[in-house]
């Protein structure tokens, strides 16, 4: 068992099968929590986070990060709530914009979104309570709508902010707040002083706000061919828009317009060239047993009180750095 708290994101990438066999041996060495993505063209969220929760036997699982752009804040609550009577006091949600190039893609458009975030949030807390929920929202309408069912423990509602003002909203409003990938540690320290100010302002505790982080990961095997597959991961990562400052603040020459433009392009190999060997260091936990232990530490440090772990590489290169856990 592993000495540091810590949770798997999962990306949709593999099959849901293959998900949840890693998910079960991630939780028999410590693991807390799953994070399921909803990434656009990919595996659907909450079908696999149904999956691992039914696979596994304590761990948390939370769809992340369902955007309100995409998804009516009813079918969404519904999901939740039956999730959460399935598997009760262990699902919970993570809200987001999500990415705009890939919505853009399915004809979404990126309006407003803290307002957005704000309204999608107290429309699923009002209907996952079982209320009459009366909201003009952003992007939706209730009028009366209501979930005939409650779930005995109802889903804590995380937010995943990216810019200021959503790090803000998510001291205010949300129950804890789960950061990007690929970010700095100074700039996840840097997050998370914003969220506190946000909860400050709101009249919250803001060390009652769970702070929590994914982070690429992987352990072993041969140096630069590691830092090759966290470039990889980074490449595909920053074609969001929202990393723009976290990406500014590295001091790292990374042209992040041009990997947005190549990644929009799936030119994935030009992509890469865009990230720079140092960006593996910077942005991920990578290297030998002894400097990734430290690398936790410093995440620790930072202010998370739990890492989301992203593990990277082949299924051989998962099992490896699942398997030395309980070394770090």
């Amino acid at each position: 068992m592993t000495g540091f708290p810590f949770g798997i994101s999962f990306d949709g990438f593999i099959p849901v099968r293959d998900a949840v066999a890693l998910a079960q041996q991630a939780e028999s060495l410590g693991a807390r929590s799953f994070w399921i993505a909803e990434h656009l063209g990919f595996r659907e969220a909450i079908v696999t986070s149904t999956a691992i929760a039914l696979g596994t036997k304590h761990a948390m699982v939370f769809p992340t990060a369902l955007s309100p752009y995409l998804r009516h804040p009813m079918p969404t609550a519904m999901a939740l709530s039956s999730l959460a009577e399935l598997v009760p006091g262990r699902c919970g949600v993570a809200v987001g914009v999500g990415n705009p190039m890939f919505l853009r893609e399915s004809g979404l458009a990126v309006e407003k979104p803290v307002k957005a975030i704000r309204d999608y949030v107290e429309a699923l807390r009002g209907l996952i309570s079982g209320e009459a929920t009366q909201l003009e929202g952003l992007t939706f309408a209730l009028k009366g709508a209501r979930i005939s069912f409650v779930p005995e423990q109802l889903p804590p509602v995380y937010l995943a902010p990216m810019g200021p003002q959503m790090l803000k909203l998510s001291g205010a409003i949300a129950d804890g707040l789960v950061l990007s990938a690929g970010l700095s540690l100074d700039f996840i320290r840097h997050s998370i002083g914003i969220a506190a100010e946000g909860a400050t302002a709101g009249g919250k505790n803001p060390a009652d706000i769970r702070k929590t982080a994914y982070v690429y990961f992987i352990v072993g095997g041969e140096g630069a061919e590691q830092r090759l597959k966290i470039r990889q991961k980074l490449a595909f990562l920053f074609r969001n828009e929202n990393l723009r400052e976290n990406i500014k603040a590295s001091g790292l020459p990374i042209d992040h317009e041009a990997i947005i433009a190549a990644v929009a392009e799936r030119n994935m190999d030009r992509a890469l060239e865009l990230v720079p060997e140092e960006a593996a260091e910077a942005f991920a936990i990578v290297g030998s047993v002894a400097e990734c232990k430290k690398q936790v530490q410093r995440y620790l440090d930072a202010g998370l009180d739990e890492i989301i772990l992203s593990l990277v590489g082949t299924p051989a290169d998962k099992a490896r750095s699942l398997s030395v856990l309980g070394e770090i």
